[in-house]
């Protein structure tokens, strides 16, 4: 970092390298040297209110006056943050002499300016700026370079006639300051356009109106024959697999996070009454065939499938070990949805499962008895229809 004292423009450090030197270095360096007779000068700025000059001789800073007319490319300085009403200094090129600088401001006497040079930009840090000088056509361009190109695309640009300025003359650049003190560093003079520096954005984009499709009605993949236990979707090489087949997700319609090799249709399978206290939480069947809140409805496929030696219910929980979950589930789901149809088509009985008449064929054909209150009457026989017993806690595991 140089940093560089107030000196309203009257004292100037040279560069240590001219452009005729620089280009030595590039011819030496670089095997393919471009053919565009263009000088690209990068630099950074901290606050702004600097100027770069070129001129064909190097400048005096002893003398009270600078004779040697010039390339004047001034960065104004940065746009006060606590203002009420935007305002900025104009950022300009012209050609003359650097202590002119007041007057050329004053009578807005410069050959190209801009007043909004610094719109949109971070200017609370390091400002990289490129000047482009095109010598074979006198054509001078300052511009932002790094983040800030990304957000605003002023550029300040002129063409010299040779006669008001030969740009093939041009060997010292030198820097100066206004009225504070600026930090600059990396001040390099390249002849290629350097890539890095000016980073490019999508001018194409557009933003799309179309309602998101979730599901899978257009999804090119295949549907993996071994779907919830498949062990390569999970593997090292699993974009290739991934990439051609699909698996269910383990959360199925209710996921938050989808992911293109993954497929979301709805369980339609009924909630577990004991939720997620239910004993059978580490059985990956009846995890697929009953809802359980907050828990997924497959488990991950545990790679050692049957031949696993962990039992414990913490493996148990989190791992399933090649049951065809599937196959139980599309049944479970079309018992449901049958005993639903059945449920519908009869009237609730208002006495519940409590009810006397459960024996009575005609009774029972017109009437349901739903419900999970057991009365004294009836919990013997509620407990030889299969009922899971109490309900015990897990802790849930991620």
């Amino acid at each position: 970092v140089i940093t560089v004292s107030p000196s309203q423009f009257n004292n100037h450090i040279v560069v240590p390298l001219t452009i005729s030197q620089a280009y030595s270095q590039y011819r030496t360096d670089c095997l393919q040297r471009s053919r565009e007779n263009t000088i690209y000068i990068y630099w950074q700025v901290l606050k702004g209110d600097m100027m770069l000059t070129l001129s064909n001789e190097r400048i005096d800073s002893s003398k009270q006056v600078s004779t040697v007319r010039s390339l004047i490319c001034y960065v104004a300085e940065k746009p006060a943050p606590d203002s009420t009403q935007y305002q900025e200094n104009a950022s300009y090129l012209n050609s003359g002499f650097p202590h002119q600088h007041d007057a050329v401001i004053r009578n807005c006497n410069y050959a190209a300016n801009s007043n909004t040079f610094y719109i949109g930009c971070n200017t609370d840090d390091f400002m990289t700026f490129c000047l482009e000088i095109q010598r074979s056509t006198g054509k001078i361009t300052l511009s932002h370079a790094g983040p800030n190109s990304l957000y605003n695309h002023t550029s300040i640009s002129y063409t010299f006639g040779k006669t008001e300025l030969d740009l093939s003359q041009l060997e010292y650049v030198h820097i100066s300051a206004g009225t504070h003190t600026v930090p600059i560093r990396n001040l390099m003079i390249c002849f290629d356009k350097q890539p890095d520096l000016h980073p490019t954005s999508d001018k194409q984009f557009k933003i799309d109106s179309s309602p998101i499709v979730v599901g899978d009605q257009d999804s090119p993949l295949i549907p993996c024959p071994n779907n919830v236990n498949c062990l390569l979707q999970l593997s090292a090489n699993e974009s290739t697999h991934n990439s051609k087949y699909s698996h269910p997700c383990r959360f199925s319609e209710l996921c938050r996070n989808h992911e293109p090799y993954l497929t979301h249709e709805p369980h339609q399978v009924p909630s577990c009454q004991y939720d997620d206290k239910c004993v059978k939480l580490i059985d990956p069947i009846h995890r697929a065939s009953y809802r359980h809140t907050d828990w997924p409805d497959f488990l991950i496929p545990c790679r050692f499938r049957q031949e696993c030696r962990d039992k414990s219910d913490k493996h148990c929980i989190k791992y399933s070990h090649g049951e065809q979950v599937i196959k139980n589930t599309r049944l479970a789901g079309i018992q449901h949805n049958q005993s639903l149809v059945k449920k519908d088509q009869r009237t609730p009985c208002k006495w519940g499962p409590g009810c006397r008449d459960r024996g009575n064929r005609e009774h029972c054909e017109k009437y349901s008895h739903s419900g999970n209150v057991l009365t004294p009457d009836n919990r013997a026989n509620s407990s030889a229809r299969g009922f899971q017993g109490p309900p015990i806690t897990h802790t849930r595991r991620t």
